[in-house]
């Protein structure tokens, strides 16, 4: 008895100390069981940290995709170079807005491009010192708001310009770079027309235009160049015996219209020529007139009379640019292979889209 008695109060002892230090009789369940909740809690988190992450890389690369896309397609095109001489070069942006505001094809605008930039480089050195300063971008600027009136205000100007930006969506620094090439292209003119000789080569020359029915003839004989002569002959005389055949004086190389002039000063005197086409239209055989042309006399050095010096001069600075583009490095860039008609086809759907 004693002994049992011993044994229940050191139960009593055990459990009360168990107390103390806030163990209860059934802690090793308890605790396990907060262990595996733990570790559940622990794991879900974990997931959900997973999840978030996958969805995230997921919407990074999908944004990434889509960015890709929206750069190859709206970006890249535009930063494409399209022009180049001598390394200065034309970028597609700039490009569609100059075609969209000048109202003409894509070939016209390349070639403009071409002679801005050959005129940008050349004007300014010998023989030539051609200067545009800032002040006189400024007073041209001026001139062209002022036109008729006699006086402006600075006020005035400035918001004029302003409207003009806006309207022509150019930058500041396009507008008065666009300017500055116009006055370097004015001075450079006047340069050239200044120095047109007064003396040059010359033919007397004679034209006609054979009508529906002869121009028929000629073709059905176009095959044999003898026939071809003698029928080419026998209409300038019918046309020449009803006054048909007009005289047009002596005439300066350079002066009329290129393929007339080539057939010209190629002749023998008082031959007739086989038809020349001089189109009309974009160049087709439905576009274009044909003319029979004659030299009777011909001079290698003769003063040129004041109508054909005016077309001398008048035509000076683009004899000029023929010229002088051999001297350059010229380039013309599309957007895979050169300026095909693939890029000349997107540059059409560009120019659509930005009219609308």
């Amino acid at each position: 008895m004693p002994q049992a008695k011993k044994n229940r109060a050191d139960d009593r002892s055990t459990r009360k100390a168990q107390k103390q230090k806030g163990v209860s009789s059934r802690h090793p369940i308890s605790e396990q069981h907060r262990d595996l909740e733990s570790e559940a809690e622990g794991k879900k988190r974990a997931g959900r940290k997973q999840t978030i992450i996958l969805v995230s890389v997921v919407a990074v690369v999908i944004l990434a995709i889509v960015g890709i896309f929206y750069y190859i397609q709206y970006v890249v095109p535009f930063q494409r170079t399209v022009v180049v001489v001598d390394g200065v070069s034309i970028k597609m942006r700039y490009f569609l807005k100059r075609t969209q505001i000048a109202g003409v094809s894509a070939m016209e605008m390349l070639q403009t491009f071409t002679n801005e930039l050959i005129i940008k480089q050349v004007a300014p050195q010998p023989p030539y010192n051609i200067r545009v300063t800032d002040e006189d971008v400024d007073e041209a600027f001026k001139e062209l708001f002022r036109g008729t009136s006699e006086t402006i205000s600075d006020s005035e100007f400035k918001e004029w310009y302003r409207q003009q930006l806006n309207e022509i969506g150019f930058s500041d620094a396009e507008y008065r770079d666009l300017m500055h090439t116009a006055l370097l292209r004015v001075q450079l003119h006047q340069y050239l027309a200044e120095r047109v000789p007064t003396v040059a080569e010359q033919v007397y020359l004679h034209i006609t235009q054979p009508d529906t029915d002869e121009m028929e003839k000629i073709w059905e004989t176009y095959v044999d160049e003898e026939d071809l002569a003698e029928l080419t002959e026998k209409i300038w005389q019918d046309r020449q015996s009803r006054g048909e055949v007009a005289d047009l004086g002596w005439v300066a190389r350079g002066a009329i219209e290129d393929r007339i002039e080539w057939a010209a000063f190629s002749l023998d005197i008082g031959v007739v020529s086989q038809p020349v086409q001089v189109p009309t239209g974009q160049g087709a055989p439905e576009e274009a007139t044909f003319y029979l042309i004659m030299v009777s006399e011909k001079a290698a050095a003769r003063e040129v009379d004041e109508d054909d010096l005016e077309r001398l001069k008048a035509r000076a600075l683009d004899d000029w640019l023929i010229q002088e583009s051999e001297n350059h490095k010229i380039e013309f860039h599309g957007r895979y292979n050169g300026y095909d008609s693939e890029t000349d086809a997107w540059i059409q759907w560009q120019l659509q889209r930005m009219a609308k």
